[in-house]
């Protein structure tokens, strides 16, 4: 007779878990559970000449003064190392794949759900755009994407529509998008500083 699985309590951000086949405990699920999830929805967006062209507009900052994004960019890096430093987490080659899954995680992300799922959604046939139609949707997608692949509780979803709102805001304010990715990369982080631990572990 098989032996039952014992339940997992809830952590921090995922829901209770009834076996270990079901809780997020390893980066390689997270990777495959949202990480290519994301990744898919990315990649048939780009696919679209309007979304390329959204893309490259949003980018003009960047192309016209890539020192100081770089500088921005090297700001964030020593926060981050800065913090992990300061909360005494080791620094190895895995903590520096996922510091760095979370920086492409977050282009992705902000590619995605605030760039190009609200220009799709709040486009008619008129012309006319409802981009803030189009932003409320997209990041109720993002929230509920995380519910289901994340595992993650309602609360912390509710928080991560709300966060997306204000990415959109940001964005829809400076037409920045590297400058929205720089921050969602340091929160998204703050939030999630280190790799998923299993919990035999």
């Amino acid at each position: 007779m098989k032996e039952a699985s014992n339940p997992i309590p809830a952590g921090r951000l995922q829901r209770a878990a009834s076996s270990q086949e079901t809780h997020i405990s390893r980066f390689r699920q997270v990777l495959a559970r949202h990480g290519l999830t994301m990744a898919s929805i990315a990649i048939i967006c780009l696919l679209l000449p309007s979304i390329q062209t959204a893309l490259f507009s949003s980018l003009d900052n960047l192309f016209r003064n890539p020192l100081k994004y770089l500088l921005w960019s090297l700001i964030v890096a020593t926060f981050i190392f800065g913090f992990l430093k300061y909360t005494k987490r080791e620094i190895d080659l895995r903590q520096l794949i996922w510091v760095g899954y979370l920086f492409m995680i977050s282009v992705v992300e902000e590619i995605t759900f605030r760039l190009s799922l609200p220009l799709l959604i709040s486009s008619d046939i008129t012309g006319i755009s409802f981009y803030w139609i189009g932003a409320f949707i997209s990041n109720l997608l993002f929230a509920t994407i995380h519910y289901f692949t994340l595992r993650w509780k309602l609360n912390a979803c509710i928080f991560t529509f709300l966060g997306g709102m204000g990415f959109s805001r940001m964005l829809d304010t400076t037409g920045d998008l590297t400058a929205v990715i720089l921050l969602h990369w340091a929160i998204t982080f703050l939030n999630t500083p280190s790799t998923p631990k299993s919990s035999s572990s």
